[in-house]
């Protein structure tokens, strides 16, 4: 079995070789990588022309203190393993083709100050672990396909002051704990489907100056006093909010449907509800509507005509006894 440092020497070997085929010879640049990886501390590929996955082994290079690859053609999922990196200040992989999604284990990067994911193809969740990057202070993950909701973990973030989660699929409220970033200056939201109204607490945000929250279209009530909105947003056609309701009153949430009022025996007197939108079924008295609220209005129905003909329904009971039977 290999050891870590020759496994180590290994991964450069690799990523060196696929840089000179591309082109760009970068061997004598990384000598010291190559021969004694553990005391390899930068790591920088930039538009290299890197093609292929990133080895796990890369989780090797405990000293690694800056990552930068890219602008490069990377593919695959961003191993788990980096997460042993520790040492790691600098960690820049945009504009590659990564896919899949994020490791928790970045949350172990506690030295880390700058998570520059952009522009790629990483999908699923924004992991809570990321709250524990208690040094980081830009975090750009915007251009991906990440999914859910914003974890309230990222309230914890005590020197970020830049991020942005902007043009994904995030969905959900903005988080009350986003209030507590004190050292933000820029927080990008927009093109996403959150939701809700904006939480009173951003408003203590006194040092945000860029905030971008265009094309939410689930977004609406009132901006928060004191949160101010960047009046120049290019991004958003010189209105930080187009394409949201804020300003404008949420919408009253759907009132439940009461369940329908019983006679004195119990038996339903209004018709069962023929209007849900969900469990269409069709039963013998030619009624359709929504399974559970119609299950219970026939079985309240049953009931009642049960104590009001007992000798019938004990003849239906029989009935069924036999053909079950036969």
């Amino acid at each position: 079995m290999a050891t870590p440092c020759a496994m180590a020497a290994l991964v450069m070997v690799l990523f060196l070789q696929s840089v000179t085929a591309g082109g760009i010879n970068q061997t004598s640049r990384y000598q010291t990588c190559m021969t004694t990886p553990t005391s390899c501390t930068s790591f920088n590929l930039v538009s290299s022309q890197l093609t292929g996955t990133m080895p796990s082994e890369l989780g090797t290079l405990t000293r690694l203190t800056a990552m930068n690859l890219h602008f490069n053609q990377l593919t695959g999922t961003m191993p788990s393993e980096l997460g042993a990196l520790t040492s790691l200040v600098y960690m820049r992989l945009l504009y590659n083709q990564l896919s899949g999604t994020l490791p928790s284990e970045l949350g172990r990067l506690t030295r880390l100050i700058a998570m520059d994911f952009d522009n790629n193809q990483l999908m699923g969740t924004v992991p809570s672990e990321l709250g524990n990057l208690m040094s980081v202070t830009w975090m750009d993950l915007d251009n991906n396909r990440l999914v859910s909701s914003l974890p309230s973990e990222l309230g914890k973030l005590p020197s970020i002051v830049v991020m942005n989660l902007a043009v994904n699929q995030l969905t959900g409220t903005v988080p009350s704990e986003l209030g507590a970033l004190t050292q933000i200056t820029g927080m990008w939201l927009h093109f996403n489907q959150l939701t809700g109204s904006l939480p009173s607490e951003l408003g203590a945000l006194n040092r945000l100056t860029h905030m971008y929250l265009c094309n939410n279209t689930g977004l609406c009530g009132d901006i928060p006093a004191g949160l101010t909105l960047d009046t120049n947003a290019t991004q958003c056609a010189s209105r930080a909010t187009v394409g949201t309701r804020l300003g404008s009153a949420c919408p009253s949430p759907p009132q439940p449907v009461p369940p329908p009022s019983d006679s004195p025996t119990g038996a339903p007197t209004s018709a069962p509800p023929t209007n849900a939108p969900a469990g269409i079924i069709s039963n013998p008295d030619g009624i359709s509507g929504d399974q559970p609220l119609l299950e219970n209005w026939f079985r309240k129905r049953d009931v009642a005509r049960k104590k009001a003909f007992p000798q019938k329904y004990s003849w239906f009971h029989k009935q069924e006894k036999q053909d079950e039977a036969m």
